[in-house]
């Protein structure tokens, strides 16, 4: 049978676009039909329907209402689905038979422009990935933002290393790839790495010639030397084939794409992906929070623009001593001027994201109330330059330069577009009065008109008498005069009834028929000339869409800025040392997030010190739970706090620049993929020994603990004497449990033995959580057991197991007193079997033990409840 013409509209369309999920508009829904209405139905949970189409059964069908499709595409596309939109190109009401439809935009996870899908505080990237034996090039751009980056690396040591350092760094939302890129490099891994999804796309995207093509019809008279990019083969492939790629999602021109920015790999510290996690760098651990990690500390941003640059510094820190030192200096600078300091972070609180709002304005979205924000942000810049006016550093000097004046812009708006504008663009009350003299006079024309339905309501109470009568308006059957059931029968005669209600009727006159087609026919042409002013009035700020990306980039820098000054003057933060030695001196350091948690007063601050020669390895044993781990990663986000260009919790800071860090914290199984603990745990440490240089922090907590005794103890030592010798002296902080490994002091120059400092008096332990010379008498395990709650008769069973253990170790190996020890467990449950009371009851010692006369009720309460306890068990 044939199809109806609507849906062989449908089908025409949707046949080009097989790989999405059809949004097809009809009237005030967006329908989805056949295989796409099942599959959106279950995964949206919408009711699946049908629609007649000229076959013999129904075609299936769901639909949502197009006000509110933003939150339904954003579901979608958070699963990895390319939403195509299908709008209607043609205005129902003028047209005859069917109306013209067309795909105007195709939504992925990396192309999203709707502020209701885009996080206020997050870029969302979208990463064009060429691989081949010959090199490599990752371009990445927020279409949001028009910001565009690249970088490339020819064939050598680390090239997919480096490739998936450079998308953890970026943590792009949406990757494509050229095909022959899963030949070198596996896929899965990547995904597993960044959670990005990942599409391959055909040769043709990254043909030399096409991606030449598609960049200078982006860039137009701009050379690829001006780009950065002349020579740079890997970056122009790279490049084309992600404008390419955006072109075909968006359906219109990239004006907010203005520049690109290419990078070297190695200007920026390296942080792989568990780095980020183990040192909780943007999120927390466990929970994924922002509060809680070293960025809910340190941010005190006042834009949204600021935010997603400190996010970017904090995975990003500089590895040049000299950029980092700028930044100091403009910290230091706004630290002591607490006063510019105020008044740039109070001007800083008016400024909106017009990086997003410029994004919007050059993909024609932008509505009236966007550009009023932007006015608004636009008239704070004068305030923040003459804040700057009498900046001495180079940075904030240079920031002030690059502040463009937008005057102009801010005066266009102003001039034109009403105040309190209404969300649409389309239904009026966008443009101001005084703006256009046309327009004016269309709207002096329907004064009269307007003004005679105003008052006709009090006209016709009088006329009629009757008290609840009233005029309304609604868009299906326009002006009326309303009244009650009760008051039917006063209705004169000149009323034409028009629309019977629950509790009353409509009417309309002949007079209220005519001025409402004066109103309606000149509204209608009214409405039309203000979209078309204001169409004008963006297209016209088209034209400083750079300017305005210029000056947003600036105020993202300074916001930063003053956050870590607002920061570092509140928490008592100095500023480093930076240089290029290979020295880290930190003295008093603080644990920047574990500090804020803290009771005030109550963290034990410690010093480090690691250079390249005589202290490159610290041994750290000391109990659990004694502030080892916290010592460890503190040294690591104190030194990339320094490098990111903030102030540290410390009393002084000297850091050697670190080109990258490295942490081997814990470790899980990673059943899916058939690895085990120690087989991850093996797998880290093998990559981190692979890649660290002389210039690397290392982090190790514990290796060799997934494995026996004697096998990890061997790994442990291997790896610091690999870390440690003649040639190579890696910076390096080890917390280890094996005690065996602090002889290596006196063995290996560089080594040097640190302990937790514990009290112990009587029995009584506490953890001083200060870190001091030298290795650890015991590690306190079954002391860590106590405070977890472990029963009181397991742990006086442990303590006994231990003093037998200890006693055999010392005078053989450890092996011999297990074997001892398992011995003579048999031998007490032989002698159990015999006799009830061979070995005392622990309750009736405790008992024996007691002197009534000196406890206290409270105390005997609980002296019984710890007897039950142990009985009970």
């Amino acid at each position: 049978m044939k199809l109806s013409p609507m849906m062989e509209q449908y089908k025409g369309i949707k046949e080009q676009y097989n790989d999405c999920i059809l949004f097809f508009r009809l009237g005030d829904f967006y329908e989805m039909f056949f295989e796409d209405a099942k599959l959106v139905s279950r995964l949206l949970e919408l009711t699946l329907t049908g629609k007649n189409c000229g076959m013999e059964e129904r075609a299936p069908m769901c639909g949502v209402p197009f006000h509110a499709a933003d939150s339904y595409i954003e579901k979608l596309v958070k699963m990895g689905y390319k939403v195509a939109i299908c709008e209607q190109l043609e205005d129902p009401a003028t047209t005859k038979g069917m109306v013209k439809r067309g795909v105007i935009q195709i939504v992925t996870p990396g192309t999203v422009t709707s502020r209701a899908m885009l996080k206020e505080n997050e870029n969302n990237y979208l990463a064009s990935v060429y691989l081949d034996k010959d090199g490599m090039s990752v371009s990445y751009c927020d279409i949001s933002t028009g910001e565009l980056y690249t970088t490339e690396k020819n064939t050598g040591s680390n090239l997919i290393e480096d490739l998936i350092n450079e998308l953890v760094k970026i943590s792009p939302k949406e990757i494509i790839i050229n095909e022959g890129f899963v030949e070198l490099c596996d896929e899965d891994e990547i995904k597993a790495y960044t959670d990005a999804f990942i599409h391959a796309m055909p040769n043709s995207y990254y043909s030399k010639k096409a991606a030449e093509t598609s960049i200078k019809a982006q860039f137009g008279h701009i050379s690829m030397t001006a780009l950065g990019i002349d020579g740079r083969h890997f970056c122009i492939l790279s490049i084309g084939a992600l404008l390419a790629y955006l072109l075909e999602t968006q359906k219109q021109n990239l004006k907010q794409l203005t520049r690109c920015q290419f990078y070297e790999i190695g200007n920026h510290m390296a942080l792989d992906k568990a780095t980020i996690r183990n040192l909780e760098i943007t999120e927390t651990l466990y929970d994924k929070k922002v509060q809680g990690s070293l960025l809910g500390i340190l941010d005190n941003t006042n834009t949204a623009m600021g935010g997603r640059k400190l996010k970017q510094w904090l995975r990003e820190p500089l590895n040049s001593s000299e950029e980092i030192n700028d930044r100091l200096d403009a910290v230091e600078e706004l630290v002591d001027q607490p006063m510019v300091l105020n008044n740039l972070c109070e001007g800083l609180k008016h400024v909106y994201d017009f990086e997003r709002l410029a994004g919007r304005i050059a993909s024609g979205n932008a509505n009236g109330k966007d550009l009023i924000s932007l006015r608004n942000s636009i008239g704070v810049l004068p305030e923040v330059k003459e804040a700057l006016g009498y900046a001495a550093s180079e940075l904030l000097t240079q920031l002030s330069r690059d502040i463009c004046d937008l005057s102009k812009v801010f005066h266009l708006i102003d001039d034109s577009i009403s105040d309190d504008p209404p969300f649409t663009i389309k239904e009026g009350g966008v443009i101001k009065d005084g703006c256009s003299q046309e327009l004016d006079q269309m709207k002096l024309s329907i004064k009269d008109a307007k003004q005679w339905i105003a008052e006709l309501e009090n006209k016709e109470k009088k006329r009629t008498g009757i008290k609840n009568l009233k005029v309304g308006y609604n868009k299906v059957f326009g002006y009326y005069i309303e009244i009650s059931r009760s008051s039917v029968d006063q209705a004169p005669d000149d009323y034409v009834r028009k629309q019977t209600l629950v509790g009353g009727e409509r009417y309309i006159t002949p007079k209220l028929k005519e001025m409402e087609s004066i109103v309606l026919n000149a509204e209608t042409k009214i409405n039309q000339l203000e979209y078309e002013i204001f169409s004008q009035i963006r297209e016209d700020i088209e034209g400083y869409i750079a300017q305005i990306q210029q000056t947003s980039q600036a105020i993202a820098v300074l916001d930063v800025l003053c956050s870590f000054a607002s920061v570092s003057t509140k928490l008592g933060y100095i500023r480093p040392v930076i240089n290029d030695s290979l020295t880290i001196e930190i003295e008093r350091g603080r644990h920047p997030v574990i500090e804020q948690t803290t009771e005030q007063g109550l963290f034990v601050s410690n010093d480090t010190y690691l250079n390249d020669s005589d202290a490159s390895m610290l041994i750290i044993t000391g109990p659990n739970m004694s502030g080892k781990s916290t010592y460890m990663r503190q040294t690591a986000l104190i030194v990339l706090m320094a490098q990111a260009g903030c102030f540290v919790p410390a009393e002084k800071a000297v850091i050697g620049v670190v080109d990258r860090i490295f942490t081997r914290i814990g470790a899980s199984d990673n059943l899916s993929q058939g690895q085990s603990t120690f087989y991850v745990e093996m797998s880290e440490l093998a990559y981190i020994l692979r890649n660290s240089k002389e210039r690397s922090l290392i982090i190790l907590d514990e290796i060799g603990r997934g494995t026996s005794t004697y096998d990890g103890l061997s790994i442990a030592w291997a790896a610091v004497e690999y870390l440690c010798n003649e040639k190579k002296h890696i910076r390096t902080l080890f917390a280890t449990h094996y005690h065996e490994l602090t002889v290596l002091e006196d063995e290996i120059k560089g080594v040097r033995n640190l302990n937790v400092d514990v009290s112990d008096e009587g029995g009584d332990v506490v953890f001083l959580h200060k870190i001091v010379p030298g290795p650890a008498s015991r590690s306190y395990g079954i002391h860590v057991a106590k405070l977890a709650g472990v029963p009181a008769k397991l742990l006086m069973n442990a303590e006994d197991k231990l003093g037998r253990l200890e006693e055999e170790g010392s005078h053989g190996s450890v092996t011999t007193a297990f074997q001892s020890e398992y011995s003579r467990e048999k031998d007490h449950v032989a002698e159990q079997q015999l006799s009830l009371f061979a070995e005392p009851d622990p309750v009736i010692e405790q008992l024996k033990q007691l002197d009534l006369m000196e406890v206290t009720p409270s105390q005997a309460i609980k002296i019984l409840e710890d007897l039950k306890e142990l009985i009970d068990d």
